[in-house]
C-alpha cells in the first residue's frame, strides 16, 4: 500500500493499543507507516490517556515526521445545563410546562399521540392545552400499556398539521419547560421542520436537571420520584395532561426554593446548577485535544491527571471547566458522531444551542463513511436510515464551518493501520 497523493495527508485523530479495548497497533508501527508514505506529521489521540507519547516522540527521532501530541477526551459540560439559550427572564416570566405522549421514542420515525401544557405566570396556573392526536399508525400493545392511550380514543382526534401550529401559537415566546426536555422539545422541532413551520428557538429549561440540582438528596430524578418527593399528586402518569399538570405542580414549588436562594434571573439557574452539579449524572462527549506547544503539554498533562484523579467514574472525564482554565497551548475539536455537535444534529437542538456549541470549539471534524455506516443499522439511531443521510451530516458539518468560520478537517478516525486489521 502506498500513498501516491502529491499533496499528503495530516492524520489528526489516530487511536493506538493504549486506547483501552479500542486499538490494536502499536505507535511505532503508525510512525514507521507515515515516514515512509512521505507524511509530514501524524497526531496521536488515545482515548482519556497520553501513555503512547514517549514511544512516538523515539520513533520519530532521526525523521522529519512532526508529532501532534493529543488526546480523545470524554468531555463533560459542566457548566450548567438546567437553561438552554436563555435570555435574561426573569422567574416571574411567562413558562409553558408541557409533556408529549408519542407511538415510540424516534423523533424521526414515530408520531406524537397527545399534548398536555399548562401556563404558568407569576409563578402561577394561568392556562392549560390539552389534546390528543392522530398519528394516523397503529399504536403498538407496549405504547397502550404504558400510556392508557388507545387507538380508538385517537381515531377522530385532529391531525398534528391541525394542532401543532395552535399549540405553538398557545407558547408564543414564552419559556418551554419539560421534565427531560430534550425528548419533548427535540419532537417539537422535528415536527415543526417537517410541516415547515417557524424554527422553535425558545428558551428551554428541563426539570430534570433542575432537580438535581435543587434535590441532590435523591438518587433518582425521574418524574414520579420528583413528584413523590414534593407531595405533588401524579395520578394517571404517562399520560401528557396528566403529568404536565404534574410538572407544573412541580415547576412551581423549585421556582419557590430558587427565590430562597435569591435567584430571580433565568441566567443565574446555569451559574448555580454548575457550583452543585453532581458530575457522575453528567453525559460525557468525545472531543480531540491537539497540543500546539510545550505550554499545552504540561496543561494536558494536568487535564488528563484531574481526569483520572477528580473525575474519573467509569471514564475519566475532563470537565469543560477545567478545559477552559488550561487551554493554553491547546487546540480542541470536536471529534466524531460521539461528539456533542454530531449529537445535537441528530437530537434536533435549536440553531441557537447549535452555534454556542460550535462556539466552544476551535474546528470541526469530519470522518470516513465507513466510519458512521454502523449508524444506518443502529436501531438507537433513528435519523440516519442510509448513507445519503451520514453524507448529510458531513455536509452539514462543512456548511456549518462555512457559516462561523471554523475549520473543518477530515480525519480517519483511525483505530487500525489495514483494512485486515478491523476484525
Amino acid at each position: 500500500r502506498k500513498d501516491n497523493a502529491a499533496q499528503k495527508r495530516v492524520e489528526l485523530h489516530l487511536h493506538t493499543q493504549m486506547s483501552s479495548m479500542d486499538g490494536v497497533t502499536n505507535v511505532k508501527t503508525y510512525i514507521k507507516r507515515a515516514i515512509e508514505w512521505g507524511h509530514q506529521a501524524i497526531a496521536i489521540t488515545d482515548h482519556g490517556v497520553v501513555q503512547a507519547f514517549p514511544d512516538a516522540m523515539n520513533a520519530a527521532k532521526g525523521s522529519d515526521l512532526k508529532i501532534i501530541y493529543g488526546v480523545e477526551a470524554y468531555l463533560i459540560d459542566d457548566l450548567g445545563n438546567v437553561v438552554t439559550c436563555p435570555r435574561g427572564q426573569t422567574l416571574d416570566d411567562t413558562f409553558v410546562v408541557f409533556d408529549i405522549e408519542t407511538t415510540g421514542l424516534s423523533k424521526e420515525n414515530h408520531k406524537i399521540t397527545e399534548i398536555g401544557a399548562v401556563k404558568v405566570e407569576n409563578g402561577k396556573i394561568i392556562d392549560r392545552f390539552s389534546t390528543f392526536v392522530n398519528p394516523q399508525v397503529k399504536l403498538s400493545e407496549e405504547i397502550i400499556k404504558l400510556t392508557n392511550i388507545t387507538d380508538d380514543m385517537l381515531k377522530d382526534a385532529p391531525l398534528i398539521t391541525e394542532i401543532l401550529p395552535k399549540f405553538l401559537e398557545f407558547c408564543g415566546n414564552s419559556i418551554l419547560v419539560a421534565h427531560n426536555a430534550n425528548f419533548d422539545v427535540g419532537f417539537i422541532r422535528k415536527n415543526a421542520e417537517t410541516l415547515l413551520l417557524p424554527s422553535v428557538d425558545n428558551t428551554v429549561l428541563d426539570t430534570l436537571e433542575l432537580s438535581r440540582t435543587l434535590l441532590p438528596e435523591l438518587k433518582s430524578h425521574k418524574l414520579n420520584i420528583v413528584a413523590e418527593h414534593l407531595d405533588v399528586s401524579l395520578k394517571g402518569h404517562h399520560r401528557a395532561v396528566n403529568d404536565a399538570e404534574a410538572t407544573a405542580k412541580i415547576f412551581i414549588k423549585l421556582l419557590d426554593k430558587l427565590a430562597e436562594k435569591g435567584l430571580t434571573n433565568i441566567n443565574e439557574i446555569n451559574v448555580l446548577a454548575s457550583k452543585t452539579v453532581n458530575y457522575n449524572k453528567l453525559k460525557y462527549y468525545h472531543a480531540i485535544i491537539l497540543v500546539k506547544n510545550s505550554v499545552g503539554l504540561r496543561n494536558l498533562y494536568e487535564l488528563v491527571s484531574k481526569s483520572h484523579i477528580d473525575y474519573f467514574y467509569r471514564k475519566p472525564r475532563i470537565p469543560k471547566s477545567e478545559y477552559l482554565k488550561l487551554k493554553e497551548g491547546l487546540i480542541i475539536g470536536s471529534a466524531c458522531e460521539a461528539g456533542e455537535l454530531y449529537r445535537a444534529l441528530l437530537d434536533h437542538k435549536s440553531k441557537q444551542e447549535i452555534n454556542e456549541i460550535i462556539n466552544f470549539y476551535d474546528y470541526l471534524e469530519i470522518q470516513p463513511l465507513g466510519n458512521n455506516q454502523f449508524m444506518v443499522a443502529s436501531p438507537k439511531i433513528t435519523a440516519v436510515n442510509s448513507i445519503e443521510d451520514v453524507k448529510d451530516f458531513n455536509r452539514k458539518i462543512i456548511q456549518l464551518g462555512e457559516e462561523h468560520n471554523k475549520l473543518v478537517v477530515a480525519t480517519c478516525d483511525t483505530h487500525f493501520i489495514d483494512p485486515e486489521d478491523a476484525i
